[in-house]
């Protein structure tokens, strides 16, 4: 947006502010619904709809609507440590809420990964705050630069979903500033994000929609002009928030701030009419940036599209292929395909297409690739003649398997489920409206999603479809809910669910445990399935949030007979029989999800299990793990052939790891996440996640977050931050340190990286910055990476500079940054241990500023 198009912004703001009424003005201030800010059609002000979110833009309905391009998830976007490939990314994103009709996305996440238990980090960068700020920065301006409006989130301290509306966050002011703030001034500053979401949670004592944070420090320190919007139902209060500086509740129609209850609070003085205007400013200027001012007409009924580009496709590929991370290769890696003659393809995650965690980040995607089809085409199209197999070898879910295929509509016979709505509990009288849902994970949030004529009232809805089960013997069912439900097979109840109330992580938190039942039932034999649920609020623990207790979700789970040890067996002998087994493990959307956060580090089921037993029986096994967060690998990471951290890689993550596998592509891939060998090793074990019985959470590790912790402590992790293997070699070299660092000058760290291997491939330069000591001993920073590019036998050289915030810290005393003058480590190398070359800077001043 050049200078002239903002100043006449500011012009066209001022004067639709002078001629709005109160009424239209306070309208601004919440959510018309779920996804969309309120129209003055007369003034030509559009609404502007938003879209969640960080794993892509999925438009007005949770799963049912259009289809999105699925991008890689959050640690998988920070193992690439590319700036330049998050800002095409950003772009990619921007032109999908286009197609959505969408004018802003709520992404990026700007939270730091405090703990491999947060069942949210699947949406997070990374561990480190200057990782995190220049990535999200990337990506941030990527996007704006289509002309849709950026959500920076969760603002702040959003590390841990356990009590999440009410927890609150005891973090010192130096490591507040240090850690948790630093990502978003570095959005703030280097991209200029159009607006700012608030999390759930507090921070010492206050609620984020309600902090001094967002006037003291974003605005009148950082200078930020931007729009702030409460997260869903996270507005806590009326005057308090928009005197604190949330602009805008959502979603709509509001629940604090209602026409009445604005027009009294003005009269009775608790809000000011300036408050109202420059929180209406700040609303009109996003609608400014968006496009939204200008109007002919409202277009609220402009049609979602669904585009699937080849050249997104390719993008998303090359993305997911270069946040591979290769742990281990005992030279393995790549397969010579063309000499193997058999393959063993084995885990429960081969042929599920795992592409991200659940809750706000779920897209439905164009296409998912698996990695069992992916490998299976590619090795293929290389060798003609190579067998393949495949042997699940145990379960991994958490949650019974949804039916999906095997239950289709009574009448069209298309695969889900008939919901039919009744006003009232109990599913009496006469129906209200009907929704085909396709998926017997029904989640009903959005706008459209009931009957119109029942959001105001109580309803039920029953759930109705074929169930034809693939073998005869006893078939589990599984229910979960919000709401009271129960489950009937041809007229007989299985699951009764009506009485529950513990949470069971699922529908952000809202809903059941799962109840399960049994019946007996016959191979190709069609059963009546029939679902009946009461909309009742859920029996949650006293909360803030004013919209999760009266979403509606239901999921319907069945486990047919199965006998783990034979699939166990199974994978045993496919992998004897093989040159090769590659084994794919790891969590999926019932382990890692919005709402709830993990016990422990542990793999799922039987899975350590199964990883003994197929490398004893086949020494060449490569593992290959997907995941969002660190999981527990020391008690097998001596047993494979190779190791492969795939995290969640959207609609290509089957394609992108078979090129890797299979040598099309070369791993580049670092860790943005530090892997222990036990979390009682990681420096929020014992903090994490707090005293939430009575909603307390002490950040006590302070600035010793992730690596720093390990460093401090002199911990061995099992894989440290940064670290990643290659199909090549490379030598890394200083060559020089050049220039100061002052109040306008930097450093320039020169580096030569040589790949003396025989295969192109990439090299992540980081750089780390410490106060010096004489013992050697010393906690560092990033403060400064480049990734490399450099084709076999050739050298590319690269440059970093080093400015005042690389050495800059915050006197919580003095409530000032300070720089101080003297002598500091800088530590050049290729990951936060494996360091090249260690010198010494000097600083020759002192200076501080607010």
């Amino acid at each position: 947006m050049t200078k002239d198009s903002s100043e006449n912004g500011e012009s066209q703001i001022a004067d639709l502010l002078r001629r709005l009424t109160m009424e239209e003005k306070l309208s601004f201030l919440s959510g018309a619904n779920m996804w969309e800010t309120f129209s003055v059609p007369r003034l030509q002000i559009g609404h502007m709809k938003m879209t969640d979110g960080p794993a892509g833009a999925r438009g007005k309905t949770w799963t049912s609507g259009s289809k999105s391009a699925l991008i890689p998830c959050g640690p998988s976007l920070g193992a690439t440590w590319s700036d330049e490939l998050l800002t095409e990314v950003g772009m990619l994103l921007g032109q999908e809420c286009i197609d959505k009709r969408s004018h802003i996305l709520l992404a990026p996440n700007l939270n730091i990964h405090r703990s491999p238990l947060g069942g949210r980090m699947f949406e997070n960068y990374s561990e480190d705050p200057y990782l995190v700020g220049i990535l999200a920065a990337a990506e941030v301006r990527g996007i704006q630069s289509m002309g849709v409006g950026a959500v920076v989130k969760h603002f702040l301290g959003n590390e841990q979903e356990s009590r999440r509306f009410n927890i609150d966050e005891k973090i010192d002011e130096r490591t507040l500033r240090e850690v948790y703030l630093k990502p978003f001034q570095m959005v703030v500053e280097a991209a200029k994000p159009w607006a700012l979401m608030t999390s759930y949670n507090k921070v010492n004592g206050e609620h984020m929609d309600e902090s001094h944070l967002l006037k003291d420090v974003v605005r009148d320190e950082w200078k930020w002009d931007g729009m702030v919007i409460s997260d869903w139902g996270g507005t806590n209060s009326l005057a308090k928030s928009l005197n604190a500086g949330t602009d805008l509740e959502m979603p709509g129609p509001p629940v604090r701030r209602q026409m009445d209850r604005l027009l009294l609070a003005l009269q009775d003085g608790e809000i000011q009419e300036s408050v109202v205007d420059d929180s209406v400013t700040r609303i009109l200027r996003a609608a400014f940036r968006t496009g939204c001012l200008g109007q002919d007409s409202d277009d609220k009924d402009e049609e979602e599209t669904s585009v699937d580009r080849l050249e997104h496709r390719q993008l998303l590929r090359r993305t997911a292929c270069e946040s591979l991370v290769l742990l281990k290769n005992n030279g393995i890696l790549p397969l010579a395909v063309n000499t193997i003659r058999r393959i063993a393809i084995i885990g429960p995650n081969a042929k599920v297409p795992t592409a991200g965690g659940s809750g706000s980040a779920t897209v439905a995607p164009h296409y998912m690739s698996t990695p069992y089809q992916s490998l299976v085409d590619l090795a293929k199209g290389h060798n003609g003649d190579v067998e393949i197999d495949f042997a699940q070898g145990m379960l991994a879910h958490k949650l019974l398997p949804l039916l999906e295929s095997k239950v289709k509509d009574p009448e069209t016979k298309a695969e889900g489920l008939t919901l039919t709505f009744y006003e009232g509990y109990g599913c009496q009288g006469e129906a209200r409206g009907q929704r085909y849902w396709s998926s017997t994970n029904i989640f009903m949030m959005s706008d459209g999603d009931i009957p119109d004529n029942l959001e105001k009232g109580l309803y039920s809805f029953r759930a109705a479809g074929v169930y034809t089960c693939a073998s005869s013997g006893n078939h589990t069912f599984g229910l979960s809910s919000v709401g009271q439900s129960k489950l009937y097979i041809d007229d007989v109840l299985i699951v009764d669910n009506s009485a529950w109330t513990k949470g069971g992580g699922i529908f952000m938190n809202c809903g059941s445990e799962e109840v399960r039942g049994s019946i007996y039932l016959e191979e190709n034999k069609e059963y009546k399935l029939e679902i009946y649920q009461d909309a009742t609020p859920p029996p949650l623990q006293p909360n803030d949030n004013t919209l999760f207790p009266f979403i509606s979700g239901l999921r319907i789970g069945c486990l047919p007979p199965i006998d783990e040890d034979a699939m166990m067996a199974e994978a045993v002998s496919a992998a004897s029989k093989a040159d090769v087994a590659i084994l794919i493990i790891g969590h999926n959307n019932d382990w890692e999800r919005e709402g709830v956060d993990r016990e422990d580090m542990a793999l799922p089921g039987r899975s350590e299990e199964l990883i003994h037993a197929v490398c004893r029986s086949n020494p060449k096994t490569i593992v290959v793990n997907q995941s969002g967060c660190p999981i527990s690998m020391v008690g097998w990471v001596e047993a494979p052939a190779a190791i492969i951290q795939a995290w969640y890689q959207g609609q290509e993550n089957g394609n992108a790891l078979a090129d890797v596998i299979l040598g099309n592509a070369y791993p580049s891939g670092k860790l943005p996440i530090t892997f222990p060998k036990y979390l009682e090793h990681h420096g929020s074990f014992k903090h994490f996640p707090g005293d939430v019985e009575n909603d307390q959470a002490e950040y006590k590790e302070g600035l010793q977050v992730g690596y720093k912790w390990f460093d401090a402590q002199n911990i061995d992790p099992l894989f440290e931050f940064g670290f990643g293997l290659s199909y090549t070699s490379f030598s890394v070299k200083l060559l020089s340190i050049e220039g100061t660092i002052s109040q306008a000058t930097a450093s320039t760290i020169k580096v030569a990286v040589e790949n003396i291997g025989p295969r192109a491939g990439a090299e992540v330069v980081q750089v780390y910055v410490a106060p010096y000591t004489e013992n050697g001993c010393f906690m560092k920073n990033l403060q400064a990476f480049k990734k490399v590019y450099v084709e076999a036998g050739e050298e590319k050289r690269c440059e970093l500079q080093l400015g005042s915030t690389a050495v800059q810290w915050f006197d919580p005393e003095k409530r000032t940054w300070r720089v101080d003058k003297g002598k500091y480590h800088v530590c050049i190398g290729v990951s936060s241990r494996k360091i090249v070359s260690m010198e010494t800077i000097e600083v020759t001043e002192s200076w501080q500023w607010v």
